[in-house]
């Protein structure tokens, strides 16, 4: 596992804790209600970033599938164009192997005729 990937895995983990804790900590604590519209809006600006941390957690990083899906369109194009040369490549074989045939054909032809 590579360094990166282990720091954003500690923090991804260490986030989900916290998480935890302020949820563990809420449900044991009465919350003032001069504060209460405070801790409710910062509880959830860090519950909504969870998605964001359970996908570190599981192996999953939005940059890198967004990197790997430009890649991938970039390989696909690559094919796409080297599927073409291919088939420009064989009609101009066709075209030569034809006109070696027909040069044959007319050599063989004016023997002949001799």
């Amino acid at each position: 596992m590579k360094k990166k990937d282990l720091i954003h895995y500690a923090g991804a983990a260490g986030i989900f804790l916290l998480v935890v804790f302020i949820m563990l900590y809420l449900a044991h604590n009465k919350i003032p209600t001069e504060n209460k519209d405070i801790i409710v809006s910062i509880v959830g600006m860090i519950v909504g970033s969870l998605s964001v941390v359970i996908y570190a957690i599981i192996g999953r990083n939005p940059d890198e599938v967004r990197d790997l899906t430009v890649k991938i369109e970039s390989q696909q194009k690559h094919i796409e164009q080297l599927v073409e040369q291919k088939d420009a490549y064989e009609a101009q074989m066709i075209q030569l192997q034809q006109e070696i045939i027909k040069a044959g054909s007319d050599a063989f032809r004016s023997i002949l005729e001799k």
